[in-house]
């Protein structure tokens, strides 16, 4: 068996891939791993160039785009790591991360998934909008991180340097025990992209593991760090569509109906917001998130009914809401915010 079984799934993006790969290699030093590529039906020449510059990369093609979480599934299918590294292709890597995260589980037996920290690629003393130093989770299911909120993205001066119990792992570079993750029975499909990490370490958390940042391991990443607006309309659409599932599929209560009327209530928010600041972009996603769910919520009401691990209830949601605190009250950064 391998100690680790380093994921990446892919879909276009040649350079990208094969400096993610070359970065792998560069920076690891055990021995006992392997690099499994799952391809979602790729058009460029990424594959045959991983093919011939890395040998002992496995690669598994797909026929249709199936998405960061199926694809994902398929790989750990074909992995026999006793811990699995799910890994975005538009990563780049420090010395010994990868080992980093492996000694810090080692040493844990009650964490369940880990994550480096994550840095801005373009600008390499920010935090990324992908992960930051660890994620946490409102009640309305809004998601934010150590080192960035919404549109803020934090310069990182060590003010979170130390390692700490988070509530979601981002995906980007998420590291967990594969017996959990078999258990759990990977990440839920219906995701497709974005969020379906916060929904594993939901589920995780759930079992009695725990998740955590370890900040001594970090990596940078490809995120957007000056203009969010040119986010694409279905990473928008996918974003605010999946924040209502993970909240409709896993929240242990919903006050009677009240939690889910104040989340309608902040979606008109950010339509009117989007308005006044034509990005219409944004404002056409929520309206066809809200479209989808109309049309598909009995289908999340079946994953609901289903979910025997929302019957537990968790203690490390932020009681408060993300949105009121950035956009009324004014909070920027994650020190402002009170978990407690």
């Amino acid at each position: 068996m391998n100690v680790v079984s380093v994921i990446i799934p892919h879909y276009n993006g040649e350079d990208m891939l094969y400096n993610c790969i070359n970065s792998i290699y560069k920076n690891i030093s055990i021995n006992n791993f392997e690099i499994i590529v799952v391809d979602n039906a790729s058009t460029d020449n990424s594959i045959n160039r991983i093919k011939n510059s890395f040998g002992n990369v496995k690669i598994i093609s797909n026929k249709s785009n199936l998405g960061y979480s199926q694809g994902c599934n398929i790989g750990a299918n074909h992995a026999n790591g006793k811990y699995l590294l799910f890994l975005n292709n538009d990563t780049e890597h420090s010395e010994d991360w990868i080992e980093k995260l492996v000694n810090f589980l080692d040493s844990h037996s009650k964490v369940a998934a880990v994550q480096p920290k994550i840095l801005n690629i373009h600008n390499k003393k920010l935090f990324d909008y992908a992960g930051g130093a660890g994620g946490f989770l409102d009640k309305f299911c809004f998601p934010f991180v150590k080192g960035r909120i919404f549109h803020t993205l934090e310069e990182d001066l060590d003010q979170y340097n130390n390692p700490s119990r988070i509530f979601w792992a981002s995906g980007a570079a998420l590291m967990i025990r594969s017996e959990v993750f078999n258990k759990l029975e990977g990440f839920e499909k219906i995701y497709f992209a974005y969020m379906e990490e916060i929904d594993l370490c939901w589920r995780a958390q759930s079992l009695g593991y725990e998740i955590w940042s370890c900040t001594d391991s970090y990596i940078y990443h490809h995120g957007p760090y000056k203009n969010f607006r040119k986010n694409s309309m279905k990473s928008l659409y996918l974003n605010h569509r999946n924040s209502w599932i993970l909240f409709l599929k896993n929240s242990y209560s919903f006050n009677c109906g009240i939690s889910i009327i104040i989340k309608l209530f902040l979606d008109w928010i950010a339509l009117l917001y989007s308005l006044l600041r034509l990005d219409i972009k944004r404002f056409v996603a929520i309206i066809k998130a809200h479209i989808w769910l109309f049309l598909y919520l009995w289908k999340i009401i079946k994953l609901r009914q289903h979910n025997k691990y929302r019957l537990n209830k968790l203690d490390n949601i932020y009681n408060g809401s993300i949105v009121l605190d950035y956009f009324i009250k004014r909070k920027k950064y994650f020190s402002q915010i009170s978990l407690k």
